[in-house]
């Protein structure tokens, strides 16, 4: 029987074991030295200011509407497509959330979409780099800083991925990362917020730590701990030392997909990437669509049979019954009916794409 092939595997190195071994000896626990130090690293490898880790991804966003000083009844913008984590915290902060579609062709926001949606009573836009794509950043800003809307951009999934050797998560006011297990580099669990701009520094700061500064046990405002340990950050302040080699390893398994799909001389729907955006890839996006006798769910089905585990898009908000129906995201219900994410990690041979291309062969029409 063929190996198993898993959506998404860490790789990790052996410096992640040593600089953890080092963290366990010093005795700091919860904060330490690889805090600071990869807080650090991250800053000058993202040219941005400030950063801060978080515990997570998701508690990153839930900082940067805390730091935008975002209230009840406030109206955010979010993709139709793309992972749900800021629309979740802004149902939980009761925000007014509101989705807007996404480009059929790059599965990201666009300026042109975002004008139909935003409304005076906007009071920040939340863009996704959905599967590590990079798209109308620049623009979306440009066109936000007008309006004077806040603009932040969740780049959990595009780590690495840049424009002009601008960095994703820097487009915006603020940015989030997720160092997720599956993530471009990991801690297992854990996040970033960054940011320019020093008062919203200096809210995340408060709030990540239970709105306490110098003065032990006060607080000034009623803050959360979003803080992480000092193990995951010396396990992350190893993985950036690779970036360079994941970032290579992972595009060279991106352009064998492409390599592979190109032989099947089949009209295939992937992932627009523009050639502007010097691209990360998180996963492989396909469209299933008219090309294959079988549906998106049962090609995933047919594809674990053979040992190849594989992932559904992100659903339509307009599929879940936490939100309120939207009505002009069209394109975000049929993605989230059509995409198949097919494994990219480091633990992979380029002779499991090829494995994993002829058995989608076998499913065309």
């Amino acid at each position: 029987m063929n190996k198993f092939i898993p959506w998404a595997s860490p790789k990790l190195f052996g410096l992640e074991k040593k600089l953890i071994k080092k963290a366990i000896k010093s005795n700091w626990i919860s904060g330490g030295v690889y805090v600071d130090k990869f807080e650090k690293k991250l800053s000058k490898y993202l040219d941005i200011k400030y950063s801060y880790l978080t515990s997570n991804g998701t508690s990153a966003i839930h900082l940067a509407f805390l730091a935008c000083n975002l209230k009840y009844g406030d109206e955010i913008i979010v993709p139709g497509f793309g992972y749900l984590a800021a629309a979740n915290i802004g149902n939980l902060m009761g925000l007014k959330v509101k989705f807007v579609d996404v480009d059929k062709d790059t599965f990201c926001m666009n300026v042109e979409t975002l004008r139909q949606c935003i409304t005076k009573k906007t009071k920040a836009v939340v863009t996704i780099n959905t599967y590590g794509n990079l798209h109308n950043l620049k623009e979306l800003s440009i066109f936000l800083k007008k309006r004077k809307i806040i603009f932040i951009e969740d780049a959990a999934e595009s780590f690495g991925s840049n424009v002009d050797k601008k960095q994703s998560g820097t487009f915006g006011d603020i940015g989030t990362f997720s160092f997720h297990a599956t993530k471009n580099i990991t801690t297992g669990e854990g996040g970033l917020i960054i940011t320019n701009n020093k008062k919203f520094a200096d809210k995340i700061q408060l709030y990540r730590s239970h709105g306490v500064t110098k003065k032990r046990y006060y607080h000034h405002v009623s803050g959360h701990n979003f803080r992480i340990t000092n193990f995951q950050a010396a396990m992350g302040y190893a993985q950036l030392s690779k970036i360079n080699y994941i970032i290579k390893e992972r595009k060279k398994l991106y352009q064998k997909y492409i390599d592979e799909l190109i032989k099947l001389n089949v009209d295939l729907t992937i992932q627009k990437i523009e050639n502007k955006c010097n691209f990360v890839p998180w996963t492989f996006a396909l469209k299933i669509g008219t090309n294959f006798r079988y549906s998106r769910d049962q090609v995933i089905s047919r594809l674990l049979r053979k040992n190849i585990e594989t992932r559904n898009g992100f659903y339509s908000p307009n599929y879940l019954k936490i939100f309120k129906k939207s009505k002009n995201i069209i394109n975000s219900n049929q993605l989230s009916k059509e995409i198949i994410c097919l494994p990219i990690h480091l633990n992979m041979k380029l002779e499991d794409v090829s494995r994993i291309i002829e058995q989608l062969k076998k499913f065309l029409k």
